[in-house]
């Protein structure tokens, strides 16, 4: 159980936490100058040669992304850009660029329309006769790594992308995630991020800097971030965000004549797949959304042709905004509201549309800036966020008021914009109106221009917005996203979607962070093992609120052939988990809020939240097939919310809005095929055989995997299970428990246990047992050490009354016959002594065997033929026995043994138990034996109450582990175990992986049971070397290439093994075509 912070009793701490920072610190000079709504104008120019791109797979949709505007590159990524579902290679997009046009005035006299924009396929007229650098978007350098191997654009799940600090910030940013919210600010499950310009787009004699004649285009400077999440509702939705800043000297306006400038988007889509002509279209325009899907409903793709083509929409979300036309242009009754504003005046005023008037900084025109929550600096990241760095070295951090880089305000607090919003849309066929043909596009970008698209033809799609004012330094923004659907009204549900998450700022349900998983194959099994960073993930509106892990399995990379768990339209939405592991905290079952009834679009599917399991780090899968790729993902999930959560303990936060759980994503990205990247709670493994010549470590457990007890009397039960063979070490370990009273001196609970190793090592200290939600000590527990190698897993006992009936009674050598009953004295509650008692009987011709008292006094003791001992230990148990037979001291039929005990040193009577009475047998009808029938009970006959026994300070627990080490067993049997798998070898084989959308894939005979180090050399059956294997692994695999890289022919071959130190052995396969 962790300690948790409430988040209601944190706040106000922090607002005196930073009042007293503040007083005391004196702040650096700010490194880099950013314009009024906090963007960098990077001043170093756009670079071809740091051209890159990232297949972007943090969701549903997969895609290509690359760094000077573009998703897709046209034929070079047919099938690898707007492909959906993730995985298929159904790609829907050619290629899409967003594009900055205006009319300028030449020099020379004249006026031309300059395009600036990333789209580089089938267009003409695009390349600098001298420099031969495009005239397009180029990237600006600083803003990835370029230094590992294969760098990719810097986005928020690969560290490895991200530069080693970051142009316009300062140290406190080195290494670290430069996010849309802020410092290490992971506000979407996927984010990445790009700068560039169109510093290289000299078409046209236009100089928009008057201080430097070299940069052209129109000065534009776009920082670019795309958003993925992958939460249920979300996951087929991507986001692309667009900040184009002004640059140079040049002033742009609203004014048609005068430097009008517009944004947009422009997109060669292929609802059916590359190359189709029946792609048919429409726009709603009240939406802002313009759609396709296959007028045939088939796809031209090669794979998973099963899966019907579906539906894409391009979304149009934000437009750039004019604050001084003194116009409401967005009517939200607020006008000429910017995004550049400052915090201002603390005044009262009106909030338009969003809120009932109140007091308010006059630059929070929506009056959604919390100081509580949202006043954490311009750096974006507070003292409730991981890794917080301190104060702002501004000083913004805790000032009482907005700035720039804060939730809700400014440049992040998308209602703070007067937006013009979309102005014109048209939809040419396909090779009629190329973005390089300047004034076909500025004819059809016309404010008012909407088009209406034709049908089963191939065609663009192209978005406008403006004109608008941009001045020098001035910053505007666009976005649009990428929806998708099995249908039409999946795809509006998911527009919606896509919708709110925009409306909240790009803020949205965050699931845990991923665990960080290794999977370790063994022979015949794989184990999994992740750590517990998710466990204390916090979301910014619903506290700590991680609930558990499912495990997925496949054996394809990117999880196709995981069964699907559809909602009630047919819909996949999650993957069926093989384990699932959740908190002990009574949300079992289904989640009463059903997915998408948070946004009044229920899908008829619940998130299944687990079955009060207990939280688990590690998983051993044994359904596997040697030689077999497989490849996990463990997913982290929240609790969601709703009504009762607070009231249930479930969640910290009182009053929030109720949303479906959310849960991390887990992806494999590939490139042609090719896997390039593991998030980091996904891995894969090949179970295989191990080396012959190596036993392997092992723990000195019996069949069952139960330690043994080597002190106490306990009937709880440990097992030791091995996750790691290569971390167990040679060394014994002790395992000892500390228990604590309850009602009386005999009953009490285990509270603790602890472990040592044999070289004085505490491993576990007194480590409280965990308790259930009736606040009682649990009876089955695990305890993970996966550092040495293991898991014990606890099973502790407690005594009842029925299970001590059963199990009591004469053991199987005693001759009487005599039935007995075991009752407990009616005290309410009844006391259960936790004890193994024995009643061993002995001749009553002979002296006493011991003496019971008769009364509870304890004082007067008679003489009984019989003795009362714990077993084990064999000390005398106190008891009373009721004799009234014909000869007492003698058990007979009409008599009862009392166990008493006392229950303080001070008490003057002692206590009554357990109760053990001797009846006469019957028959199997229940009628009485006749007298002659009765056997009495017979010296050296023994009767056993056996109750239960918790773990105690009495119990000990020992057991080995030994470290893996060379085997012993002789090289001729080695040798004899080696096999060639398949053999023969046809066609194919289950072993094989097939990550590949086209092509043969892989080929693969596996040489198993090798010795550690082997060599293999393979021949045909003329004799002619074929090629070499050397393997230390104990498999050799042979992809049927030849030493010169040719496919193999069919036939028969030999092998030859030498293993070092052990042997030779020759034998045989054959490859059947």
């Amino acid at each position: 159980m962790y300690h948790r912070t409430n988040l209601i009793t944190v706040l106000p701490l922090r607002i005196l936490l930073f009042a007293a920072v503040m007083a005391v610190t004196v702040f650096p000079a700010v490194m880099a100058q950013n314009n009024d709504t906090g963007v960098y104008i990077d001043p170093t120019k756009s670079d071809r040669d740091f051209r890159t791109r990232l297949n972007m797979a943090g969701n549903n949709v997969e895609t290509i992304i690359n760094n000077f505007g573009t998703i897709g590159s046209g034929n070079a990524s047919i099938n690898q850009a707007g492909v959906w579902p993730r995985g298929t290679g159904h790609g829907h997009l050619h290629e899409m660029t967003g594009w900055v046009t205006s009319r300028v005035d030449l020099p020379g006299g004249g006026r031309q329309v300059i395009v600036s924009n990333g789209y580089g396929d089938s267009q003409s007229n695009v390349q600098d006769p001298e420099t031969g650098v495009e005239w397009k978007f180029h990237p600006k350098p600083g803003y990835y790594d370029p230094t590992v191997d294969n760098p990719r654009i810097a986005n928020q799940l690969d560290p490895n992308t991200w530069p080693d600090s970051w142009p316009g910030k300062d140290a406190t940013w080195d290494g670290q995630w430069n996010g849309f919210f802020g410092l290490n600010q992971f506000s979407a499950d996927q984010e990445a991020y790009y700068v560039m310009d169109d510093y290289w787009n000299r078409k046209f004699p236009f100089y928009p800097n008057a201080n430097d004649s070299s940069k052209r285009g129109l000065g534009m400077q776009v920082s670019v971030r795309l958003f993925q999440w992958s939460q249920a509702l979300a996951n087929n939705i991507l986001f692309m965000f667009y900040e184009v800043s002004n640059s140079g000297t040049t002033s742009y306006s609203f004014n048609m004549n005068d430097n009008p400038i517009f944004f947009g988007g422009y997109t060669d889509v292929n609802p059916s797949g590359a190359g189709a002509t029946d792609d048919a279209a429409a726009f709603n325009r009240m939406e802002n959304i313009v759609y396709g899907w296959s007028a045939t409903s088939v796809g031209l793709w090669n794979q998973f042709r099963e899966i019907p083509p579906g539906y894409i929409g391009w979304k149009f979300l934000q437009s750039p905004g004019i604050s001084t036309d003194g116009i409401d242009n967005d009517g939200d009754l607020l006008v000429d509201e910017s995004q550049e504003s400052p915090a201002g005046e603390y005044v009262f005023g009106s909030c338009g549309t969003y809120d009932d008037p109140q007091f308010r900084w006059e630059g929070d025109e929506n009056c959604n800036w919390n100081p509580l929550t949202d006043d954490v600096g311009t750096d974006g990241i507070g003292p409730l966020d991981p890794n917080w760095p301190g104060p702002d070295p501004d000083g913004t951090e805790g000032n009482g008021k907005p700035d720039q880089g804060e939730p809700n305000f400014g440049r992040l607090d998308n209602a703070e914009s007067d937006q013009i919003g979309l102005t014109s849309f048209f939809a040419p066929l396909f090779g009629t109106v190329l973005i390089s043909d300047e004034e076909s596009m500025w004819n059809r970008m016309q404010p008012g221009f909407f088009d209406i698209p034709q049908q089963a033809v191939n065609q663009y799609w192209i978005f406008g917005s403006g004109p608008f004012e941009l001045l020098p330094g001035q910053t505007e923004r666009f976005s649009t996203c990428f929806v998708f659907g099995a249908n039409e009204n999946e795809m509006f549900r998911n527009a919606q979607v896509a919708q709110r998450i925009y409306d909240a700022d790009y803020r949205f349900a965050r699931p845990p962070l991923p665990p960080r998983l290794q999977a370790i194959p063994g022979d015949g099994k794989v184990v999994l093992v992740w750590d517990e960073v998710a466990e204390f993930s916090f979301d910014p509106i619903y506290g700590y609120d991680f609930e558990g892990y499912r495990v997925i399995k496949a054996t394809d990379p990117r999880f196709r052939d995981a069964k699907d768990i559809t909602d009630a339209l047919g819909t996949p939405r999650f993957k069926v988990s093989v384990a699932q592991y959740d908190l002990i905290n009574d949300l079992t079952g289904p989640h009463p809020l059903q997915l998408g009834e948070e946004i009044d679009s229920p899908t008829g599917i619940h998130y299944y939240m687990g079955d009060d399991t207990g939280l688990r780090h590690y998983y051993i899968d044994e359904d596997v097939i040697n030689g077999r790729e497989y490849y996990y993902a463990v997913v982290s999930y929240d609790h969601g919310y709703y009504d009762d959560f607070y009231e249930r303990g479930i969640s910290e936060i009182e009053n929030s809005f109720n949303i479906s759980p959310s849960e991390s994503p887990a992806s494999i990205t590939l490139e042609n095929g090719v896997i390039t990247r593991f998030d980091p709670n996904t891995a894969s493994a090949r179970p295989n055989t191990q080396p012959t010549d190596v036993d392997e470590g092992q723990i000195d457990t019996d069949s069952q995997n139960r330690i043994t007890r080597a002190e106490g009397f306990t009937t709880g039960q440990v097992q030791a299970i091995t996750v790691a063979r290569d971390l167990l070490k040679d060394l014994t370990y002790e395992l000892t428990f500390e228990q604590e009273g309850t009602k009386t001196s005999v009953e009490y609970a285990t509270s603790t246990y602890s472990l040592t190793d044999s070289e004085g090592n505490i491993l576990i200290d007194r480590e409280p047992v965990p308790r259930t939600l009736a606040n009682v000590y649990s009876n089955n527990w695990t305890h993970e050490l996966l550092d040495e190698g293991f898991v014990l897993l606890f099973n502790n006992r407690q005594p009842t009354l029925s299970n001590t009936q059963i199990t009591s009674g004469w053991t199987s050598d005693s001759k009487t016959n005599l039935r007995t009953s075991i009752e407990l004295f009616p005290y309410s509650p009844p006391i259960i002594w936790p004890i193994n008692v024995v009643v061993e009987v002995f001749d009553p011709n002979g002296e006493p065997a011991d003496s019971s008292f008769r009364t509870t006094t304890g004082r007067v003791k008679d003489p009984v033929w019989f003795k009362v001992y714990e077993e084990g230990s064999e000390e005398n148990v106190n008891f009373i026995f009721n004799s009234q037979g014909t000869t007492p001291g003698v058990i007979d039929t009409t008599n009862s043994i009392n166990l008493v005990f006392r229950d303080q040193p001070t008490d003057s009577r002692y206590t009554y138990s357990w109760t053990i009475r001797f009846l006469a047998p019957t028959r199997a009808d229940g009628t009485p034996l006749p007298p002659d029938q009765v056997i009495p009970p017979q010296p050296g006959d023994k009767f056993i109450l056996r109750a239960e026994v918790p773990f105690s300070e009495r119990d000990k627990f020992v057991f080995s582990t030994s470290s893996t080490q060379a085997s012993e067993e002789s090289g001729k049997d080695l040798l004899d175990l080696i096999r060639v798998v398949p053999n023969p070898y046809v066609a194919a084989t289950i072993t094989e992986s097939r990550p590949f959308l086209s092509g043969r894939g892989e080929r693969r005979i596996e040489f198993r049971n090798l010795p550690a180090r082997s060599r293999i050399r393979i021949y045909t059956a003329s004799g002619v070397f074929v090629r070499q294997i050397e393997t230390d692994l104990g498999v050799a695999v042979w992809n049927l290439r030849t030493k010169d890289d040719l496919e193999a022919a069919f036939g028969l071959y030999f092998y030859h093994v030498e293993a070092e130190g052990i042997g030779e052995k020759v034998g045989k396969f054959a490859i059947i075509n």
